[in-house]
């Protein structure tokens, strides 16, 4: 890799413009089209080592179905029955990493330990190489898929799209382009969690009821208009929501 290069590429005023040749000495470019392509080819190793390792939880009464880990692009969650398994499967993540020339980011890191249903102090695990993965320190919780895993997580969320909503209701946008800015800026917060948190048929639709009461309050849709139109493309005569 340290011999790859590239020379970018940018037009000014109608004009092309090209750098001289930038040498990679180490990863690839944010945003680069082979970026993700090349990252999870070259961790999706890591996954396989950890499968065919033997270690992780079993489900159930079935010995034989183990759950190692949860793996999405650099978030890795790893799972043992105790903590010596824990330790061997985190030696294994650590020398995979250097042999790949990538350094494990370990003020992100933490381990819990959880028995029956209880959490249990231990101590920091020390890996080969000297670093130390800290244990999760009480009432604090972690994130994954930069979500905070915690039972009341559904309410954070709730409470920052009802903030949001409320300073879109104060700004002094039309109708359009305030549904607009519900649709990019406060609906995006519930949609990055619908495929990591647990949302309820009743919860969601309770959320929805609040969306037009906000908007009837702030006189952007009458009560006695029609609720279906309401959720149509404008191009067919809705409102976009």
């Amino acid at each position: 890799m340290q011999t790859w290069s590239t020379c970018l590429h940018t037009n000014v005023g109608g004009q092309r413009y090209q750098t001289q040749s930038v040498c990679i000495e180490r990863g690839i470019f944010q945003g680069d089209s082979l970026s993700p392509l090349c990252f999870c080819l070259a961790l999706n190793p890591l996954s396989k080592i950890l499968r065919n390792s033997g270690y992780g939880y079993s489900l159930g009464r079935i010995p034989t179905v183990l759950v190692s880990h949860l793996f999405y692009i650099d978030d890795l969650k790893l799972y043992a029955k105790n903590s010596d398994q824990l330790q061997s499967m985190l030696e294994l993540m650590s020398s995979f990493s250097m042999s790949i020339a990538m350094e494990l980011g370990m003020d992100k890191c933490t381990i819990l330990h959880a028995k029956r249903g209880k959490l249990e102090r231990h101590n920091n695990i020390q890996l080969l190489d000297g670093a130390e993965i800290q244990e999760l320190e009480s009432k604090k919780c972690y994130k994954y898929l930069r979500m905070h895993n915690t039972m009341k997580i559904n309410e954070a969320v709730t409470a920052t799209f009802k903030k949001r909503l409320k300073l879109i209701m104060k700004t002094q946008l039309n109708a359009k382009n305030k549904t607009q800015v519900i649709n990019t800026w406060a609906s995006t917060v519930l949609a990055y969690t619908y495929g990591v948190l647990k949302w309820s048929k009743t919860s969601l639709d309770a959320l929805d009821q609040k969306v037009r009461a906000t908007l009837k309050k702030n006189c952007m849709h009458h009560p006695h208009a029609s609720m279906a139109r309401l959720y149509l493309p404008r191009r067919v005569g809705g409102r976009g929501l």
